[in-house]
């Protein structure tokens, strides 16, 4: 674990990675001088999330630092639940936690509730930092599924359901570029893409996992429509080496949300189920290309339900305040400034989706928020550009959560071991399980 620490108040102060503080409770004490924000690493090459928390640090004149997490996100979660639940002997004051953790931190009083003012968030961003009545935290960054595909070989129109997609992939002729092998590539290896893949067919199918929130929540992955999605995303894997392309390409078993964008980039697939980030590494990869032969992309909203509603899982982020944090009223400060409308924008400039509706357009105020010019990700291509926006702006608007549950980690473990039976020929209900997991018996 890294630590990198914003020395902001003197001139000699610098930029640098050291060990983690040794656990002790003593270091936590309101006299403290410096506020620990605990996140995982920023994948868009920008650094954009750490100029935000500099500049911050920089006005307040109070240094900040902050703690690299584990890169998975299991690893993160981990880190995090060991710590706060041992005393947070590290001193976190500020956590970034994805979307599913919230209810878990909020059940076990290891967050604070906090007020995310205004109703400019994304309707599923808000609903997911809720729990018990109360918000638990703000979100920050968002994320949610998309599918992108070869613009140059298919075109958006045959892509709006599942049955449409497969059709379109049945009636593909090889010959067109002999290089492709599926129809679609996705996360299907034993991990959280595998759950999200999962809730994303059965919501296809008109379906849901698990209805309803709380005490009120009731599992019906067993009722018709869940299980017909669930066989839908099961039987749709087929062989890559077969005369025919399988609707999606076996290899999704074993791969990941990068795996799965490399394989894309090379040729494999018509078509990739990803989120949003995977747009930038396709746009380096169509201004790489020359020729007849250069690959041009496009983006669309995944597959709509049966019954004409969102099949796409929210992904993301939000920002907490430790429960007994020696500096509560600057992590607050911190999270409403990380939060606020100016450094949202600044955040989709340096590459992510910012939380806010308002933040999808309009400009970084650089000199303000982070002290000068924004880093900024490759631009897309305009084709892909307006149909990557209008395909984020659609998706988010109606964007899904996986079950608001305390026992997350159980669950999605459960989800996943079900659906690998199922890969199996083990179709047996499994509702009564799952309830006891959710219950977190």
């Amino acid at each position: 674990m890294l630590a990198l620490v914003l020395c902001l108040l003197a001139a000699a102060c610098s930029w640098r990675h050291e060990d983690p503080p040794a656990p002790r409770s003593a270091a936590c004490r309101p006299g403290d001088d410096t506020l620990r924000t605990a996140t995982g690493g920023d994948l868009t090459g920008t650094d954009i999330r750490a100029l935000l928390i500099q500049h911050w640090a920089e006005e307040r004149k109070f240094p900040v630092r902050i703690v690299q997490l584990p890169d998975t996100a299991d690893g993160q979660r981990s880190q995090l639940v060991a710590s706060l639940q041992a005393g947070n002997p590290y001193c976190y004051d500020l956590v970034n936690l994805d979307v599913t953790w919230t209810a878990e931190f909020a059940a076990q009083r290891l967050i604070t509730p906090v007020d995310p003012g205004g109703d400019d968030f994304w309707p599923a961003a808000s609903k997911g930092v809720r729990y018990g009545g109360e918000s638990w935290a703000v979100p920050w960054n968002t994320d949610v599924g998309l599918l992108f595909y070869r613009a140059d070989l298919i075109g958006p129109g045959g892509l709006g359901t599942w049955d449409a997609l497969a059709e379109t992939v049945r009636t593909f002729r090889r010959e067109r570029d002999p290089r492709v092998r599926a129809g679609l590539l996705t996360q299907l290896r034993a991990y959280e893409g595998l759950t999200v893949n999962a809730a994303e067919a059965v919501w296809r199918a008109g379906g849901e996992i698990v209805s309803g929130e709380g005490e009120k929540a009731r599992v019906t992955v067993d009722e018709p429509a869940a299980t017909a999605g669930l066989l839908d995303l099961v039987k749709a894997v087929g062989d890559e080496d077969s005369p025919g392309l399988p609707v999606i390409g076996d290899s999704s078993r074993h791969l990941d949300e990068q795996s799965s964008l490399e394989r894309f980039l090379s040729g494999d697939a018509l078509m990739l189920r990803d989120w949003p980030f995977a747009a930038v590494q396709l746009a380096q990869a169509e201004k790489r290309g020359t020729g007849e032969d250069r690959p041009r992309y496009g983006a669309t909203q995944l597959p709509r339900a049966r019954t004409g509603g969102s099949a796409a899982a929210l992904g993301g982020q939000n920002l907490a305040v430790v429960a007994g944090s020696g500096h509560d009223a600057l992590a607050r400060d911190l999270l409403t400034y990380l939060t606020g409308a100016g450094a949202e924008h600044c955040l989709r400039d340096g590459g992510f989706v910012p939380a806010r509706r308002s933040a999808l357009a309009g400009e970084c105020e650089a000199g303000k928020y982070v002290g000068g010019a924004t880093p900024r990700g490759t631009e897309l291509p305009a084709d892909f550009r307006r149909a990557y926006d209008t395909a984020l702006r659609a998706a988010l608007e109606d964007a899904r959560t996986r079950p608001v549950t305390p026992y997350y980690a159980a669950v999605t473990r459960e989800i996943q071991q079900r659906v690998g039976a199922m890969r199996k020929g083990d179709v047996r209900p499994f509702a009564a399980e799952l309830t006891r997991t959710l219950r977190g018996r």
